[in-house]
């Protein structure tokens, strides 16, 4: 093998801190998304409990991007 066709490697570490930065960001991120779907399974629960309770019996049509069940 020739100088012309090797490349130069330099040892990197495994944990460097661009790596760390974005596992934390990651975790961030997705902890934040994991309490929103959260949020929005228990508003739908209690909204089952609480239509149930007070004999609501109106169709609600929500089409919004946040509707739990378009989400799953």
């Amino acid at each position: 093998m020739t100088f012309a066709t090797s490349y130069s490697y330099s040892k990197r570490e495994i944990f460097d801190l661009k790596t760390l930065l974005k596992a934390i960001r990651f975790i961030i991120v997705n902890s934040i998304l994991a309490f929103i779907f959260l949020f929005l399974t228990v508003e739908e629960f209690e909204w089952a409990l609480f239509s149930s309770r007070e004999g609501i019996t109106d169709k609600v049509i929500d089409e919004t991007s946040w509707n739990i069940k378009t989400l799953i």
